[in-house]
């Protein structure tokens, strides 16, 4: 019964949670560490890995596809990587302070509209199962 209230939509809004989570994470470390030398900013990845995943599973040959579907989205994880190549100071730092704090205001938004979406569909699950 649980499976059947938890769809993919449900999953997905879960993965994507975690990844905005992640993203944040690395966002406060390039941040904290603005002024290490030698540091080198991190990024997270997981839209390609996500998509990749989906397209494989939906060009698989497995007859069921929902729970192919299901399987390919709650096995991709964000992926944390470092810009080796970039440096933006003579001490080879790599991090642009301004360009961190952007990118962290941009992600709180995208993890208030998650946010959002997820009470949306839980007080859908709610109406249906209260029968209202």
């Amino acid at each position: 019964m649980s499976n059947l209230l938890y769809t993919n939509s449900q999953l997905l809004l879960e993965r994507a949670m975690n990844f905005q989570w992640t993203k944040q994470c690395a966002i406060n470390d390039n941040i904290v560490n603005a002024e290490t030398p030698n540091y080198k900013a991190k990024y997270v990845t997981f839209e390609e890995a996500l998509d990749a995943s989906i397209r494989s599973a939906l060009h698989s040959s497995d007859q069921r596809k929902v729970s192919s579907m299901r399987s390919a989205i709650s096995r991709v994880q964000p992926q944390v990587r470092v810009a080796e190549a970039e440096s933006m100071r003579m001490d080879d730092n790599g991090v642009n302070v301004a360009e961190q704090e952007t990118e962290a205001v941009r992600n709180a938004y995208q993890m208030e509209y998650t946010i959002d979406a997820i009470t949306r569909n839980l007080s859908m699950v709610r109406t249906l199962i209260r029968g209202q």
